[in-house]
């Protein structure tokens, strides 16, 4: 055999080997699917659950109020990427936006990059099943484009997880229409949002995430068709101009927070007016709101209800919030910068009723300044229940 035909029949065995180690591998994937299903009588209370069950390090995995913090990251990641109807190896759909959302909030996908309107993306298949002829990962999330919302659907809506909504007549739903829907379910920003037509009970073409209400407006990420690219888009807007979308179905992705607000302590005796920044970190970085003794600020009313998210093993919800001195409302640039530290607690006793605890140290030194027990503090309606003063 002359050198030409040795090449030739190298090329066709390594061809042969990598066709074979390919076949192989899928099919073991095949026959060992994740298993997507549920106990009839213990559906999931959030697709947060699911996730969290299914990884391989559950003890470890992200706390609810950081997964929601990263899931809407990883939204503003991929704003702009150019909507497909076609291959998603470079561009989203919205069936891919969301998978994509979520992989890279779990770190399975690997190698992210984007440039402009476009992004790449490798998939370990070593670290992927198959089900329903696509591609997923250990926690049943699927690579752009690996399905369609329908699977989705049928698979997780009332199956594995409880919905908030399974089927509501949402087509030409105004604005007050869509605050007073959303308000009357609790619906909260990371849900995940299906859409469907009325002409097919069984098919749903869209799905997206609801991101909460701004200045008064209900809010989603998705990959519009109609915008061309992945954005944040008013729900009025969606209902009103996209005659195709005119049911929705909406899942739960983490419990219910419980709500706690702030205010000022007009008990305190002070010569001098007092403000607060709120912020969520101890470095003073994620800023929540401002609260003052001196006039009414608008950032203010942030501050009336502030999620509280539950524990690891959900006994209770927790969360610490961190407040900085200013020496004006209207000069914080110039304020002695003094932080305390707020954890708040609420241990529940009933279905809206439950045991508010919370402790107000020194940031860095731990000192004590104050703190009280709230019994039959209802936490569904949450209200300025902590008291701010001037802790000089």
């Amino acid at each position: 055999m002359g050198l030409t035909g040795l090449r030739s029949f190298a090329v066709k065995a390594a061809a042969a080997f990598f066709a074979t180690v390919v076949f192989t591998g899928l099919m073991s994937a095949y026959v060992n699917p994740v298993n997507v299903s549920a106990d009839e009588d213990e559906l999931y209370h959030s697709l947060y659950d699911v996730f969290k069950d299914r990884s391989s390090d559950p003890d470890n995995f992200l706390s609810q109020e950081d997964f929601l913090k990263e899931i809407f990251y990883n939204c503003e990641r991929l704003k702009g990427i150019e909507y497909t109807y076609g291959d998603q190896e470079h561009y989203l759909a919205c069936d891919g936006f969301v998978s994509l959302v979520f992989r890279l909030t779990f770190g399975t996908a690997h190698g992210f990059e984007r440039n402009r309107t476009k992004y790449w993306c490798k998939f370990d298949y070593r670290e992927e099943h198959i089900v329903a002829d696509s591609y997923v990962d250990e926690y049943e999330v699927y690579r752009p484009g690996g399905t369609s919302v329908t699977w989705l659907y049928k698979h997780y809506v009332d199956t594995v997880v409880d919905s908030i909504a399974s089927r509501s007549y949402m087509e030409g739903l105004d604005n007050d229409g869509w605050v007073e829907y959303l308000e009357r379910l609790n619906v909260q920003p990371g849900d995940i949002m299906f859409w469907d037509n009325d002409k097919d009970r069984k098919y749903w073409s869209h799905i997206g995430i609801y991101a909460g209400i701004e200045d008064g407006v209900p809010m989603m990420w998705h990959s519009s068709a109609v915008k061309g690219k992945v954005v944040k888009q008013s729900l009025a807007e969606i209902t009103q101009d996209i005659q195709i979308l005119d049911y929705v179905a909406i899942l739960p992705l983490i419990d219910r927070p419980v709500s706690v607000g702030l205010y000022v302590d007009d008990s305190a005796e002070s010569e001098k007016a007092f403000s607060y920044s709120v912020y969520e970190d101890q470095a003073c970085t994620e800023y929540l709101g401002r609260i003052s003794s001196a006039c009414e600020l608008s950032e203010q009313s942030l501050l009336d209800n502030i999620p509280v998210y539950p524990n690891a093993d959900k006994s209770a919800y927790e969360r610490t919030i961190y407040v900085r001195r200013d020496m004006s409302p209207y000069n914080a640039e110039s304020a002695e910068q003094i932080v305390y530290r707020i954890i708040i607690k609420v241990t529940p006793v009933g279905t809206t009723i439950g045991t508010l605890k919370y402790t107000i140290y020194g940031a860095d030194d731990l000192r004590y300044y104050s703190g009280n027990e709230i019994k039959g503090f209802d936490y569904q309606s949450g209200g300025k229940v902590i008291p701010i003063k001037d802790f000089r």
